[in-house]
């Protein structure tokens, strides 16, 4: 029993660069002219299922296409299948070529320049493909009103495009060139003066007489099977053979390849059919479903029909890339009939009849519509240029990515300087618009070289240095306009740091707009330079259900790690999702739960090197990147900040995210280059995040916090840590902890 195969069509995606590129030549060279432009696009594997094969246009669309880069991915080929001679000839040529030029030319030192000057000009104007990319040829019938538009002859227009195809198949240009069978056409209305632009685009594929059929169920292919040519760049089209091995468990297939259809078709099929042997040949297929082939293959079969009248039976593999995850997949076709033959002679004659117009979300074949009138106002076309490289993430790689949810979320960042500077610079690649600084310092003169938001020039702000907080949302903002960046000057107030009565009104304020920032955002960063800086923070965080995520450098290593949330999210209370992921969230240690002391001051009476940062300068980048990238993960996850803290370092086991595993913590070490996922459960007796702090907190407020501030001893005896020592419980107590940022 036979099945019809069907195709996936092509999706257009064409960039907004385009559009600006087809503006400027409507307006400087095209003018009223309606003549068809030559245009060129291309097609890549789709990473998902998900995701529509894609045919991309984008600024570089109307330059010339140079003939040897249409044959590139052949030419890389057939380098790596035996045809070194042909390469060799050429190089000599080339060789030779060069060798004539230089000679011709050393006389004149000038003419040199001014061929060079041309050559690099020659290459700026052609069309390049991107890597492990595919062309399809194009024509652009550009129209100056909108009337003229909707009574386009599309009919007319798409079947010259398929006529094209089928004399350039007849007349044997396919031979030399199969990019030729993935043509396409362009209808478009420029209306230059509101920036709006209406579009159809047709990519013709010529219908056999009765639908093709399949022999068998489509069979997936292993990437082992491949891995003899998975890692070369492929030609479009290409010949094949298949050979078997047989074990006590099972019988596997390995496929060889033999080169490109120009270069091998016609031996191969000959003596195929000479033989009686099927052929097996392949493609590179911009699809990624299981069952379905893209349109790339539909011409193909057509050309292979006409060119070996014979072929009855085919075997196509369908290469979808190199990635362990391509679904790739190898179908057994029957052929016949595909051609009609004329009533006066046996040549083969196509029916005339072709498909492959685009529809729109309903399903129809109908006109798109595309606005840039927003992006006309520089910041608006900063805003969708920064929002256009993060959708091309989600669109070519990763479906799933929460990019509406990464810009709501609002961060708060204590700490302005090394870390600080460098996690927003992170948060602002990954989309995040909100942003608060908190820091009490200034600007210094050693300061810029090393924090990436500073510059010389905040050193000098008169009267005094620029605030740290300041400066920093300041230049967020010159970097992005569109990003709310703000900044709050205060110290946080520290254990151990005594205050007298004097100043307890103002401590109570900061305390109390410092408890309103952490309750006014979505994600906590800690990035002081002290230990006991972090503590207030650390608790609040906790009282108030908030996401912390703690970064400290030493000289050669860092940490990177996620506080604990104690409450349950609303997922875990949803059991289809619960069951779905088969746990439930996990409460997780925080900075202090590996303590047995209380944090107290270390900032008094520090020597030169204590009282500035001595790490390498490479690791705050790295732990800074790291805690964003943890941020993000993390936000992926149904259980948010309860995710629970995941240790797996196998990169090929599948992570609790899209985006992979999400540790608890990470502990890196650049003198070895080495990071370590690591898990801790919350210490229960913890000095900034055990239910005892927390509760007191509750009971006495902004007094408990004073006296911590008084006498930070106040905390072991309240969470318990005194009881533990007074009961002869056997610790080992050691006096000599370091308080400073080494880990």
């Amino acid at each position: 029993m036979t099945d019809t195969l069907q195709f996936k069509e092509f999706s257009s995606f064409v960039n907004i660069s385009f559009w600006h590129e087809l503006s400027n030549k409507k307006l400087d060279e095209l003018k009223l002219s309606e003549e068809p432009l030559s245009l060129n696009a291309h097609y890549t594997f789709s990473p998902s299922q998900q995701l529509d094969p894609f045919l991309c246009l984008e600024f570089n669309a109307f330059l010339k296409n140079n003939n040897n880069n249409n044959n590139n991915n052949n030419n890389n080929n057939n380098n790596n299948n035996n045809n070194n001679n042909n390469n060799n000839n050429n190089n000599n040529n080339n060789n030779n070529n060069n060798n004539n030029n230089n000679n011709n030319n050393n006389n004149n030192n000038n003419n040199n320049n001014n061929n060079n000057n041309n050559n690099n000009k020659t290459i700026e104007n052609t069309y390049v493909l991107p890597p492990r990319s595919y062309l399809s040829h194009g024509t652009l019938f550009n129209y100056n009103t909108v009337d003229d538009f909707k009574k386009s002859p599309k009919i007319k227009l798409f079947d010259e495009a398929s006529k094209r195809i089928w004399n350039d198949i007849k007349n044997g240009n396919i031979d030399k060139d199969t990019s030729l069978l993935n043509r396409f056409i362009l209808l478009t209305y420029a209306d230059i003066k509101n920036h709006q632009f209406y579009y159809m685009f047709g990519i013709p594929a010529l219908l056999p007489s009765q639908p093709i059929q399949l022999n068998e169920q489509p069979e997936t292919i292993n990437i082992e099977s491949l891995k003899s040519f998975s890692n070369q760049i492929l030609p479009q089209y290409f010949c094949l053979k298949q050979s078997s091995s047989s074990s006590s468990s099972s019988l596997s297939h390995s496929f060889e390849l033999i080169g490109s259809i120009e270069e091998k078709g016609n031996e191969y099929f000959n003596e195929c059919l000479n033989n009686n042997i099927i052929p097996l040949v392949g493609f590179c297929d911009p699809c990624s479903l299981p069952l379905n082939p893209g349109w790339p293959l539909r011409n193909f079969l057509i050309y292979l029909l006409v060119k070996y009248p014979k072929l009855k039976k085919l075997k196509v593999l369908c290469f979808r890339g190199n990635n362990n995850s391509s679904n790739n997949i190898l179908l057994s076709l029957e052929l016949s009939p595909l051609i009609q033959k004329s009533n006066n002679d046996d040549v083969d004659e196509w029916n005339g009849k072709s498909v492959g117009w685009e529809k729109d979300n309903n399903g129809k074949i109908a006109p798109r519509f595309v606005s840039l009138a927003s992006t006309m106002d520089p910041l608006k076309l900063a805003e969708q240029s920064v929002d256009l490289n993060l959708k091309l993430m989600r669109w070519r790689v990763m479906p799933s990515l929460e990019l509406e949810k990464i810009k709501s979320t609002s961060c708060l960042l204590l700490g302005s300087g090394t870390l600080g500077c460098n996690v927003a610079r992170s948060l602002m690649s990954w989309g995040v618009r909100n942003i608060t600084f908190v820091d009490s310092s200034k600007v210094s003169y050693s300061n810029p070289v090393r924090q990436s938001l500073f510059t010389f020039s905040d050193c000098l702000s008169s009267p005094k240095a620029k605030e740290k907080s300041i400066a920093a949302a300041d230049a967020l903002k010159k970097i992005f306009p569109a990003v709310n960046a703000n900044a709050h000057v205060f110290s946080i107030p520290m254990p151990g740091h005594s205050v007298p009565p004097s100043e307890y009104q103002s401590i109570r304020n900061t305390i109390e707009h410092l408890e309103n920032l952490i309750k006014q955002h979505d994600v906590i960063f800690l990035l002081t330079d002290s230990r006991e800086s972090r503590w207030l923070p650390t608790m609040l965080s906790r009282a108030h259900n908030k996401l912390c995520i703690n970064a400290a450098l030493g000289f050669d290593s860092y940490l990177v790690i996620r506080h604990g949330i104690k409450n349950q999210c609303q997922n875990e209370l949803n059991t289809s999702i619960s069951s779905k992921l088969g746990y439930q969230g996990s409460d997780l240690g925080c900075y202090f739960c590996n303590d047995i002391i209380a944090p107290t001051d270390t900032l008094k009476d520090r020597t030169l090197d204590q009282m500035c940062t001595v790490t390498r300068p490479g690791l705050s980048m790295m732990a800074s990147s790291i805690a964003v990238e943890l941020l993000i993960s993390t936000i992926h996850h149904p259980y948010g900040g309860r995710a629970k803290g995941e240790t797996e370092t196998d990169v090929y086991v599948q992570g609790s995210t899209p985006l992979g595993i999400i540790p608890h913590q990470l502990r890196g070490f650049i003198s070895h280059y080495q990071t370590l996922p690591l898990f801790s459960n919350p210490y229960k007796h913890c000095t900034a995040c055990s239910d005892f702090i927390i509760n007191e907190y509750h009971s006495n407020g902004l007094d408990f916090i004073i006296n911590v501030m008084n006498d930070s001893s106040h905390l072991t005896k309240i969470c318990g840590i005194d009881d533990l020592k007074n009961n002869e419980i056997n610790i080992d107590w050691d006096f000599n902890i370091s308080d400073d940022e080494d880990i």
